[in-house]
């Protein structure tokens, strides 16, 4: 037993520069970044992006963060937008909480600012559909005492998506097969 364990390390030790020097092109360069000025990545979410926030008598109101991204690839028409709340179970499927969806922004946009309008379609053409009550952004609300991660997610397109605002986030994952570029994500935390 101890000599099979002593030939073991003593090939990977050999093999290990080998391997190294062979699998080091196979590993992707990085590319797309997104991030936000209003949290770190990982980090938690400030109450004004929330569903915490609340107006006397009025339900919560959340503003969605500015989200700023780099390294688009050349070629890129468009942007896909997706957060979602990886932390819940929809039924006993294998959903979770969508809180934002954006697409066909335009290629040539670099962020987001804070407080994007929650409307069907904004000016520059990019379209929100309905998430779960509303077109935009929808505020973490995660009851306590866990912590739940909503995850952003930005793509570019070589194409803008034939879709209306009532995509739904199935249809826009399959409009986007095959047209992917590149990725980026982010995470911020939050539970009330």
């Amino acid at each position: 037993m101890r000599a099979i364990a002593f030939a073991a390390a003593f090939i990977v030790a050999a093999c290990g520069s080998a391997f190294a020097q062979t699998a080091a092109p196979a590993m992707r360069a990085v590319g797309m970044t997104l991030s936000s000025p209003d949290f770190p990545d990982g980090g938690i979410i400030p109450d004004q992006f929330t569903g915490k926030v609340n107006v006397q008598g009025q339900p919560p109101k959340a503003v969605s963060p500015a989200l700023i991204w780099t390294g688009t690839p050349a070629g890129t028409q468009s942007f896909v937008l997706i957060m979602h709340d990886l932390d819940v179970m929809v039924g006993k499927g294998t959903g979770d909480n969508l809180h934002w969806l954006a697409f066909n922004i335009p290629g040539t946009a670099t962020s987001l600012p804070q407080n994007v309008p929650t409307l069907p379609t904004l000016p520059d053409g990019t379209i929100q559909p309905r998430n779960r009550n509303s077109n935009g952004y929808g505020g973490p609300g995660a009851p306590a005492p866990i912590y739940h991660h909503y995850v952003f997610g930005i793509w570019a397109l070589d194409t803008k998506l034939n879709l209306t605002d009532t995509a739904t986030r199935d249809d826009v994952m399959k409009a986007m097969d095959g047209h992917v570029l590149d990725k980026g994500f982010t995470v911020g935390r939050f539970h009330r």
